[in-house]
């Protein structure tokens, strides 16, 4: 679903406020739009384009997966 970003950085989706954490593309995302997708295991992952900018756990804690935006995995 699509979203536009907050002046606090923040995403709402589904009762939750979700922060996107700091991007090498990007000071911020404020009034950009982005896309949430839930997917079936609860996850969610917030994109930019085509990518991915953020991932979080289904009740909205971030997940630290280790990739760098922007770069193949």
């Amino acid at each position: 679903e699509e979203r536009v970003v907050a002046r606090d950085n923040t995403v709402a989706f589904a009762r939750l406020r979700l922060q996107l954490p700091q991007s090498p593309i990007r000071h911020h995302f404020v009034k950009a739009t982005v896309k949430v997708r839930q997917y079936t295991d609860g996850t969610l992952a917030i994109f930019h384009g085509p990518r991915r900018i953020a991932t979080y756990t289904s009740d909205g804690a971030p997940i630290l997966d280790g990739c760098s935006i922007g770069r193949a995995a």
